[in-house]
């Protein structure tokens, strides 16, 4: 990561903590997280076969029929049908 970059995100965790002063603490790694995972969703609901996204989400640790799972399975078809 890029010294720039680095302090994009130390400005970012300072303002969010700043704004949420007072209300229950929100974890800036975990937030990042998020967001990462969220990208790499959106980047499998782009995959043309159902057995190639189920294989990519196994990957990623999701287990069979765990909610995430499902959600991710049920996002998957919603978004082949747009």
């Amino acid at each position: 990561m890029s010294i720039e970059k680095e302090d994009d995100d130390d400005l970012q965790d300072v303002i969010l903590e700043e704004t949420m002063r007072g209300r229950r603490r929100i974890d800036p790694q975990a937030r990042r997280e998020r967001a990462k995972l969220i990208r790499a969703y959106r980047k499998l609901l782009d995959i043309g076969s159902e057995d190639d996204f189920l294989r990519a989400i196994r990957a990623l640790g999701l287990r069979d029929g765990s909610p995430r799972f499902l959600s991710a399975v049920q996002a998957w078809h919603e978004n082949r049908r747009r």
